[in-house]
């Protein structure tokens, strides 16, 4: 049960982690521009963090939209085994790249 309520708890902090990320990036992008990046996503920075945590069954610190020649690209930064790494997601085909 107390392990229930911790991961419960953890869950909730990372959503929070993600969706301030999330907002920050938003507030510090020029105007338009964190739409302009929805706009060409297919999938959202929500699927791309759980696209590398069942990938890498790492825990999600954060995820970040950027657009590289037109295409958005998400940087998902994970924690596993005590390492940090950041792994770039496809905004189209929600690929982990290379």
């Amino acid at each position: 049960m107390i392990k229930s309520i911790k991961r419960f708890a953890v869950t909730l902090m990372l959503a929070a982690s993600v969706l301030s990320a999330s907002a920050a990036h938003a507030a510090h992008a020029p105007q338009g521009s964190a739409r302009e990046v929805n706009l060409a996503a297919d999938i959202g920075p929500d699927q791309a963090a759980a696209i590398v945590r069942d990938r890498t069954g790492g825990r999600v610190l954060g995820v970040r939209a950027v657009t590289r020649n037109g295409r958005t690209i998400y940087k998902v930064k994970v924690l596993k085994d005590g390492h940090v790494r950041v792994y770039n997601v496809d905004g189209a085909s929600g690929n982990i790249l290379g």
